[in-house]
């Protein structure tokens, strides 16, 4: 069979050109990449790091074909996945193959309906909690704050008090915390400058790191002794991974296992879902017209009470602003893979161990696919114009088989957010603040979200 011929047109960032920039490109990887984009087109050759080859796309089909169609030959790229499963364990998401494969389908149905109807109490509980004790904040000091940690703060203690419901204490929650921060600020390190990985281990940085991390394990593998030795039935995720059992074999998982794919529940569902609140604050703040439908939208779906799950469906303009914020600022802003065959695509040759590098703030920004893309229009996701929005052009969960598993319950635990401030404060973004994006593993703002509140 003839092979087909490579685009002529597909352009290269030279090797010496990509360690020369890779300074920049670990303070201010978005404005290196927008950059390259503006000159070399959607899709073009580098180096990450001036070591791996990489082939970096803003293109819907092309990272619909690696992602989805040719999934089953491309892998999570060892550049990022080996560093985070190092600390992390083998859960669903620094997991591969057949592995992977069989814990999907044993951890999906448990984000059925019924499992996230159970879990809005919960969720609600957090939230109620949060906002007490903000108000006693705001009594105190109301010059100004600075909403970035107070998402992180909330998030955590929500998908903590998932997992975990009352088996958590405050103490373990604050220590958790700081670990998860800890660590991901070193593998942002290892994965950015990976000529520099001899130094983090000669400097014990990386050992100082891995006690880190077993520290980490030794708090959740209590948590999970305790609930197995007290016999006691929750409804919470942690009761959902308990009572998952194997098709072929009926066993449920081992308490290693159980550790993992609690980890990554714990680091994938909180700074994510922190981070697109912050942006959401942020852009709210910006238009004023924005929140007062959504107030109007509340108030007629609510009448002033807390929702329940079922109302969620009906506060389809506040679900249109998380997407369109989500668009805006994806958390989960770029990913990768491995090709592990010769690949082709449209006349581009991908040879065995290039990595394909699908840069999603690129594309929720393209002006090939959205019009006006740098502006903030949540009737872009109204359910009329989502039909015509080309597929994989919108990827805030990423694509394929690899969807993140979470995504509903991200989505649930937003509105609840959204519906819960916005019914009890106004927000101003405080004066000469400004909010900008930090693209590490995920994308937060750099200098935070420093706001003025006032209670309602």
């Amino acid at each position: 069979m003839t092979k087909p011929s490579t685009r002529s047109t597909t352009p290269s960032v030279h090797r010496f050109k990509a360690i020369r920039n890779s300074l920049r490109f670990v303070s201010d990887p978005i404005s290196v990449l927008d950059d390259q984009i503006a000159r070399l087109g959607p899709t073009f050759f580098t180096y990450i790091g001036g070591v791996y080859k990489g082939l970096l796309t803003t293109e819907p089909e092309l990272i619909q074909h690696i992602l989805q169609k040719h999934h089953r030959i491309y892998r999570r790229s060892p550049m990022h996945f080996d560093k985070l499963s190092h600390f992390l364990g083998h859960g669903l998401l620094t997991s591969e193959g057949d592995y992977w494969l069989r814990q999907r389908r044993l951890i999906q149905p448990g984000f059925h309906r019924s499992r996230l109807a159970a879990l809005t109490e919960i969720m609600q509980g957090v939230i109620d909690g949060f906002l007490d004790n903000f108000d006693r904040e705001l009594e105190k000091n109301n010059s100004g704050v600075d909403l970035y940690p107070k998402m992180m703060e909330l998030a955590f203690n929500i998908v903590a008090r998932s997992l975990f419901s009352a088996n958590i204490k405050e103490h373990e929650l604050r220590r958790l915390s700081t670990i998860i921060t800890s660590l991901q600020e070193f593998i942002i390190k290892q994965i950015r400058q990976p000529y520099l990985n001899w130094w983090f281990d000669m400097s014990g940085q990386l050992q100082q790191h891995e006690i880190l991390a077993r520290e980490f394990d030794e708090i959740l593998l209590a948590i999970i002794h305790q609930r197995r030795l007290r016999g006691e039935v929750r409804d919470d995720l942690l009761q959902m991974l308990l009572d998952s059992r194997y098709e072929d074999t009926g066993e449920g998982m081992t308490d290693r296992q159980l550790l993992e794919e609690s980890a990554i529940l714990f680091v994938a569902g909180h700074e994510t879902t922190a981070n697109a609140l912050s942006w959401m604050w942020y852009l709210l703040s910006q238009h004023p017209e924005t929140v007062a439908k959504a107030r109007a939208e509340i108030d007629q779906v609510l009448g002033g009470r807390k929702p329940t799950f079922e109302d969620l469906p009906q506060l389809e303009y506040l679900t249109q602003i998380i997407e369109e914020s989500m668009r805006l600022y994806p958390p989960a802003w770029i990913t990768d893979r491995i090709a592990v065959e010769d690949d082709y695509f449209e006349g581009i040759h991908i040879p065995k161990g290039v990595v394909v590098i699908a840069y999603f703030y690129g594309v929720h920004r393209s002006d090939r696919l959205w019009t006006d893309p740098h502006s903030f229009d949540p009737d872009r996701f109204s359910k009329d114009n989502k039909k015509s929005q080309a597929p994989y052009s919108y990827l805030p969960f990423g694509g394929g088989p690899r969807l993140c598993v979470g995504n509903s319950f991200a989505i649930m635990e937003m509105q609840l957010v959204l519906a819960a401030m916005l019914q009890r404060y106004d927000f101003t973004l405080m004066p000469d603040h400004e909010v900008i994006p930090q693209a590490l593993i995920t994308l937060r703002p750099r200098h935070g979200v420093r706001m003025r509140v006032k209670p309602l």
